[in-house]
């Protein structure tokens, strides 16, 4: 069997509430060479069964361990997946139906890229909009910074690339996208298309949301920022963070 252009990786922990709106965009993809890697980390809903009820023949599923970290279940779900691109839809986001075309027809044109992203927009519980997600022009200075917002749900990214790098980086439970598109936009050619491509669901329920009550989304984002000291920008980015992670755990109300 050949392999797809696109492997596509979904994450789930229990996850049913959103899984039938994430299958059903999927199935709504202009663009079909693509394949489907569903690591499940110990559901204990329905998130098996509609994974089953959607099922077609190059959708996967595979079992992951309930106590692994977000960025050792995507490096285990990659590891299954055969794919010439990934891409990342985790279990509460959308695809819109050009999600893979758009970017595939870039990749035909320059050969050379490794990461092409998009814009997103951000949505409620109830998928009501929250408006734009990305914003500031991209370049590594700005994407460093936090000016420009690279949205882990846009990202297309050239396998060889990836591997290359070593996949997501499991000291960063928390802040592996965030690691991993500093390393790729600063070495490697990268496209940016300036067109929402998907939605990002923002909940308190979420993992991200978990991370920034407790502030360890800054803490890591400190850490990734000192890779890149002495330069100007990184050593405001840490001050920033740490910064935001003090207030957090010394002065915020509970």
């Amino acid at each position: 069997m050949p392999s797809p252009r696109i492997s596509v990786i979904i994450n789930c922990k229990n996850g049913e509430i959103f899984l039938e709106e994430v299958f059903t965009a999927l199935k709504k993809q202009k663009f079909k060479d693509f394949e489907v890697i569903f690591l499940d980390s110990g559901s204990v809903d329905g998130s098996k069964k509609i994974f089953d009820r959607y099922k077609e023949d190059n959708y996967f599923y595979v079992e992951g361990n309930e106590n692994d970290s977000l960025a050792e279940s995507r490096n285990k779900a990659v590891k299954k997946s055969r794919g010439e691109w990934l891409c990342f839809n985790d279990q509460d986001d959308i695809y819109l139906s050009e999600r893979f075309s758009d970017p595939m027809k870039i990749a035909e044109k320059d050969t050379d890229l490794k990461l092409i992203f998009s814009d997103f927009e951000k949505i409620d519980i109830n998928s009501k909009s929250l408006g734009s997600g990305s914003f500031g022009k991209c370049s590594f200075s700005n994407v460093l910074l936090g000016i420009a917002n690279v949205g882990l749900l846009t990202l297309t990214v050239k396998r060889d690339c990836f591997d290359s790098l070593g996949g997501f980086d499991e000291r960063y439970p928390h802040s592996q996208d965030y690691h991993l598109i500093l390393k790729i936009i600063k070495k490697h050619k990268f496209h940016y298309i300036d067109k929402v491509l998907a939605k990002y669901r923002i909940h308190n329920k979420s993992m991200s949301s978990q991370m920034l009550s407790d502030g360890s989304l800054y803490l890591e984002t400190a850490k990734i920022a000192m890779n890149y000291l002495p330069r100007p920008e990184a050593v405001f980015r840490v001050v920033e963070m740490y910064s935001k992670y003090l207030y957090r755990k010394f002065f915020r109300k509970k």
